[in-house]
């Protein structure tokens, strides 16, 4: 964030600004559809959540936390995106693709500058990876525990719940080795804006027992699936192919999801049998 933060405060001193002038914007359509292909970049901050267990006073620092990392995600990304464009033309940023941020560096510090971006995108990727991979490996023990998943991921190595971990990083470099980059960021933007809609509806249910406000809730399930339905119709209309991606993978978690809960109901677990056998 250092890096970034230095890059963009001298940048905006030789981007030209009016590049991001509303005369130069897009259709509100293709803005839409553009924020949710980029949604997976905002979806770290609720991992946070998944820590709540490890801090001592979450009732106060949650809230802080999250409230934090949202807006100063979205104000440095705004200002990323208006250096990026008052530094380079549209077609240098797609002839870029993947290291536009890089480009936009050299531009202003040549090639130091650009090798100083490449760094901090491969310690912001590293973070994000150890990030993702804690907040995974304890939901799923939570989840294994709650009865949803199998039994086996509650188990311990060296006094860890490590099984979920290693399945969730295997998992992660099959998919990250064998799928498009771009396909990667709008599946997984897809699958996140899925998961938040379900988690609003479900806060809908249990507003009474979570003590919130349920109208925020159905706002925010709204928005989840309208956002859900703009990306769906871009990738439609860009990548087709994404789609059937998209669909073999609700498909198989929803047959996954399936399978488990049939085994279970006809193999009840242990500790919802009382007998002590293994579930």
């Amino acid at each position: 964030m250092a890096i970034l933060v230095l890059f963009v405060a001298f940048a905006l001193t030789q981007a030209d600004l009016g590049a991001s002038a509303p005369a130069e914007w897009e259709s509100a359509g293709s803005l839409i559809a553009g924020g949710m292909l980029i949604f997976v970049a905002y979806e770290g901050f609720e991992l946070i959540a998944n820590a709540a267990g490890d801090i001592r006073n979450p009732k106060r620092e949650i809230p802080r936390a999250l409230y934090s990392s949202v807006l100063f995600t979205i104000v440095l990304y705004m200002l990323v995106a208006v250096v990026t464009v008052g530094l380079l033309s549209p077609s240098e940023i797609v002839s870029a693709a993947d290291f536009a941020l890089a480009e936009a560096a050299q531009q202003v510090w040549g090639g130091i500058g650009f090798n100083l971006i490449v760094v901090a995108a491969l310690l912001s990727t590293a973070s994000a990876i150890n990030a993702t991979l804690y907040g995974t490996s304890r939901l799923s023990v939570d989840i294994a525990l709650d009865g949803e998943l199998p039994t086996r991921l509650e188990r311990k190595i060296a006094g860890k719940p490590l099984v979920g971990l290693f399945l969730t990083a295997a998992a992660s470099l099959a998919i990250a080795n064998f799928v498009p980059l771009a396909a990667i960021s709008s599946l997984a933007s897809a699958g996140f804006l899925i998961i938040f809609a379900a988690v609003n509806v479900a806060n809908v249910r249990l507003a009474d027992r979570t003590e919130s406000h349920r109208y925020i809730s159905v706002c925010g399930a709204i928005m989840c699936l309208g956002a859900l339905v703009a990306l769906i119709a871009h990738i439609a209309a860009d990548r087709p192919a994404d789609l059937i991606l998209l669909g073999g993978l609700i498909a198989l978690t929803y047959l996954g999801e399936a399978t488990y809960q049939h085994r279970r109901r006809r193999r009840p677990l242990a500790h919802e049998s009382g007998d002590g056998s293994p579930g």
